[in-house]
Formats: structure tokens, sequence, C-alpha cells
């Protein structure tokens, strides 16, 4: 589960900062599990992106012991995208930032390997289900407590 907390936009770059929430849900240990994320940008190529992110998991880093079975824990991080990277959508004269965050869990377990990926579009919450883009054409700007929604690809072997 994902809990975006800001999303910060500057001179250079676009962050995303949260919380994610890692389940084991098995009946066995989660082990040297490795939690990957990828910021990317919602377009045309969104879902070949994140196919390639899902399909060659770098599974670098230092990895978290153990999650025993039916039980979760949190971990905080960030996720920055150089703006001139940013694919802005333009709508009505403004530009807007429509990002979707990418997760690939890697762990042992007593059956092998496992793989858990998912993503979430993040944006600004509104009223209703609907989620608005993030401006940036109003500048510099932090904007606090966005929302989150999973998106339909997932992996899960």
């Amino acid at each position: 589960m994902l809990t975006p907390a800001r999303c910060v936009i500057d001179d250079q770059q676009a962050t995303i900062e949260f919380t994610v929430t890692a389940v084991n849900s098995g009946n066995a240990p989660a082990r040297d599990v490795r939690i990957e994320v990828a910021l990317i940008n919602a377009g045309p190529a969104q879902d070949q992106e994140m196919g390639r992110f899902f399909q060659q998991p770098a599974g670098v880093g230092e990895p978290l012991e153990v999650i025993p079975p039916m039980r979760s824990i949190q971990l905080s991080s960030r996720v920055s995208m150089p703006l001139a990277q940013v694919r802005a959508i333009e709508a009505a004269g403004r530009k807007l930032f429509v990002p979707l965050l990418a997760f690939n869990a890697l762990f042992r377990w007593s059956g092998g390997d496992g793989q858990t990926s998912l993503r979430y579009l993040v944006g600004r919450e509104g009223e209703g289900e609907k989620m608005a883009p993030f401006r940036l054409d109003l500048g510099p700007r932090i904007f606090r407590n966005p929302g989150a929604r999973p998106h339909h690809m997932q992996v899960r072997r």
C-alpha cells in the first residue's frame, strides 16, 4: 500500500515523498527483501516503461533481513525525476504532471525467489474518485497530502 506524503516541484526536479507498506501475506518468512521504485510519466509509453521495470528488476541495494508471515513493514522514501525528463501534458493552456510510481518487491521464501510488483497513479485529491494532476506551470511548489490509486498493471511470481 502506498501513502504519498507530498510532491515537490522545484527548478531542477519533481520529487514524490511517500511511505510504502510491504505485506507478507504468505505462510513462510520473506527473506532478503529488496524494494525498488520507479517514477514514470503517465502517457502513451507508460505501459512499456512499466513492463520493462517489472520484467528486468535491478535487485540492488541493502535487503531487509526478513518479513515474518502475515506481518508488514513500513518504509519511507522519495523518488525524483529531473524536470527535463518530465513529459508535461498540456490542457487548457496548463502544463500538467501525472506521475505513476512502480514498485518491485523481490524476496526469497521457502518456495524459491518471488516478486510482487505494483503501480500507483499519484495526484491531488479532489472531490469524488478522480484525482487532479500536479501543475508545472505555477513554478516551484509543494503539494501536500496527495493521493494514490492502484493502477491496473501488476506482477506476482
